[in-house]
């Protein structure tokens, strides 16, 4: 079982590095939280619930959008490239994500880790 330590870096550390496999599996962990005030916004029963679920959407969304932002650093990290492009996540963010999913990374050690899936 990860500590606390190793969850917020992966999350919210922006060194290291991310392979493929954990970066899919964090997203689709991120995007399923985005989607559950969603949901409860949708069969709220009445307006005041509504509005109470559209802010706990407000928070989430931007807790997950920061996430986001750091995982896709670490994953262009990964293919060996600056993790300045991940500020492009804000513009196309599935399409970003969809598009980090597919390449495989360096093989080895690059410039911004020994090995994949740990932060520097």
């Amino acid at each position: 079982m990860p500590d606390l330590g190793t969850i917020s870096w992966f999350f919210f550390g922006y060194s290291g590095r991310v392979g493929r496999q954990s970066y899919a599996l964090g997203g689709l962990l991120l995007y399923m939280a985005r989607l559950y005030p969603v949901y409860r916004m949708i069969m709220a029963p009445d307006e005041a619930t509504q509005t109470f679920w559209s802010g706990i959407f407000l928070v989430v969304i931007c807790a997950t959008l920061v996430a986001h932002i750091a995982l896709s650093a670490k994953r262009l990290h990964d293919m060996g490239r600056s993790g300045w492009f991940a500020v492009f996540f804000i513009i196309g963010d599935i399409l970003m994500f969809l598009f980090l999913c597919i390449p495989p990374g360096t093989p080895g050690p690059n410039r911004y880790g020994s090995q994949t899936d740990s932060p520097r």
